[in-house]
């Protein structure tokens, strides 16, 4: 069982109209997949402050200069810090090796269980590694006693095979991830559509936004 705290990398786009959500564009407007985008980065870190037990970060990108992030840092817990240039991989990797025992969650799952991220925390705290698979063949959230760069290097990260690349290399290495529910990520509309079904906040998100089509 590990002694020191884990620390958990929550990774967010900086929400500017245009350059977040696209693929929920044209059912909303670009200003919509902001406005929801950064809900998301907010919800997410509430999360994070209420179910994790040690340190979080939010790392940003590409500028962390936006109302939100300098909001978010104010609070006790959450520090801010800039994304390192290079792919998702290499920027993952970099959080982790920066603080590590640890785990890397990305803010497409404000509709993640409180308990589901106290039970990763728990498996870090007791020396295992986890990771929580999404429905698309990604995951959301991978926890590492230690870095590892060859779990994250050449991945494709926009393919359907992240999951099964990762578990592949993740057994050459000798590692058993102890696995998390499957949840979705909100990237397109129809994840959207599926998510509002079991989680009211997103319901009421919505109607405040008045996505048209």
């Amino acid at each position: 069982m590990t002694t020191t705290a884990p620390a958990l990398h929550l990774f967010a786009k900086t929400p500017l109209p245009g350059r977040v959500k696209t693929r929920l564009q044209p059912r909303c407007s670009g200003q919509q997949a902001a406005q929801i985008a950064a809900w998301c980065i907010e919800r997410t870190a509430e999360l994070a402050l209420s179910a994790w037990r040690g340190p979080v970060y939010l790392h940003v990108w590409p500028t962390e200069h936006h109302a939100l992030f300098r909001d978010l840092g104010r609070k006790r817990r959450i520090t801010v810090k800039r994304q390192v240039s290079g792919d998702l991989g290499a920027k993952m990797y970099a959080a982790l090796a920066s603080a590590c025992p640890g785990a890397v969650m990305g803010c497409d799952v404000p509709h993640c269980a409180p308990g589901t991220l106290m039970s990763a925390n728990r498996a870090l705290r007791a020396g295992a590694d986890i990771i929580g698979p999404s429905r698309d063949g990604g995951y959301y959230l991978i926890g590492l006693q230690r870095p590892h760069s060859s779990l994250f290097e050449n991945i494709d990260w926009g393919d359907d095979t992240v999951l099964r690349s990762t578990l592949t290399r993740a057994e050459a290495l000798g590692i058993r991830f102890q696995q998390l529910p499957v949840l979705v990520d909100l990237d397109t509309w129809v994840d959207i559509e599926q998510v509002c079904r079991e989680f009211p906040p997103l319901r009421e998100l919505l109607a405040a936004c008045q996505p048209g089509d």
